[in-house]
């Protein structure tokens, strides 16, 4: 077992972490309902608790002045971060478990996702969810993930499809084939180009943007190992934390494996962010464990690949100037990666029903 830098244990099982993206603040979430806001001076150690929540804390989000989370008990909880106590909470938010929580916009606009494949939208300026998506998946929305306009919002789900949706339309725009085990992450990267969703059976299968009938590319990571949660480390790198409990780190284009971060002693593992001076990455595992890993040699392997990268343009380029008088057949070339086009997919009872909303 790889020696965290750090680490904590805990009284009950985590189901996530999260950092704010402005403010030193870090919080888990676990069985018990509970919110646990920790403190990374120094060691990793408990500050405040607030219990939000009747029964499992499934998800947490900060966003502003606000930490928002969903739960087992039905319930969208937001809470103020200065007071620590309840500031809205939606109690019966879906008729079933919620599992999937994603920002959509403008710090404002959410998306939830429930154990029988519904989708809400919720504007906090509202009462209600501002739209409410019939089940175009025939089992749990496990993960969201938007493009950088919060315009397109996705959906991976436990039946092996991505959904895909106009948030400001409120409108279907695809849903794809099947794939080959239930999608458990998602995210959208390479400048919105592409999107990568973990599965149940180890691999990672890359969507091409507008091109959402079937999988553009498929990477095995690890053989019957889920992948459970996805950290997008940078555009190029992703870090995975798969059921077997190590965290592995690996790049996009080229699909290369790069370091293993660390692991929870064969303990899955549940969810992973940023520490706020992005120094360290945190996870939680079933393990009862908060650990805190060290990027250092994570960030070395990706100047080497960045070195590796270039010199491999310059040499491309070497040898062009050397060919430039033989025949085309005899340029080396760049092997492309497979490409699937997609079939178009239209749903008219769909659309039926968000004409209805108009």
């Amino acid at each position: 077992m790889k020696k965290p830098k750090r680490n904590l244990k805990l009284s009950s099982l985590p189901f996530d972490i999260a950092s704010h993206p402005s403010h030193e603040l870090t919080a888990v979430s676990n069985i018990e309902g509970e919110i646990i806001f920790l403190s990374l001076k120094d060691d990793i150690s408990k500050q405040d608790t607030i219990q939000p929540h009747s029964d499992s804390c499934r998800r947490i989000l900060f966003s502003d002045t606000s930490l928002l989370s969903i739960s087992s008990d039905k319930s969208f909880v937001v809470s103020d971060l200065e007071t620590k106590k309840v500031q809205k909470k939606f109690t019966d938010a879906h008729e079933n478990a919620l599992y999937a929580l994603c920002e959509v916009r403008d710090g404002k606009v959410f998306a939830t996702g429930d154990d029988e494949g519904v989708i809400k939208l919720w504007d906090l300026r509202k009462e209600d969810p501002i739209l409410m998506i019939q089940p175009e998946h025939s089992n749990f929305i496990s993960s969201f993930s938007v493009d950088s306009t919060g315009s397109t919002l996705l959906a991976a789900s436990g039946d092996g499809r991505l959904s895909v949706w106009n948030s400001r339309q409120r409108k279907l725009i695809a849903r794809s084939d099947e794939c080959d085990s239930e999608l458990l992450t998602c995210n959208v990267v390479r400048a919105n180009s592409k999107v990568v969703c973990g599965d149940g059976e180890g691999v990672l299968n890359i969507f091409t943007w507008d091109d959402w009938g079937d999988i553009s590319d498929r990477v095995p990571v690890q053989e019957e190992v889920s992948i459970d949660s996805v950290l997008c480390y940078s555009e190029q790198v992703l870090v995975l934390g798969c059921m077997d409990g190590v965290i592995r780190a690996t790049s996009l284009f080229p699909h290369t494996p790069l370091s293993h971060i660390g692991d929870h002693a064969d303990s899955p593992i549940e969810a992973m962010c940023l520490s706020p001076d992005e120094e360290e990455i945190l996870s939680v595992g079933h393990d009862y464990f908060v650990r805190a890993w060290c990027v250092e040699k994570l960030n070395e392997d990706m100047k080497k690949l960045s070195y590796e990268d270039s010199d491999d343009d310059s040499h491309d380029s070497e040898d062009g100037d050397s060919d430039s008088d033989s025949s085309e057949d005899e340029k080396p070339k760049r092997k492309k990666l497979k490409h699937i086009s997609s079939k178009e997919i239209k749903s008219q009872e769909s659309a039926d029903f968000f004409s209805d909303l108009a």
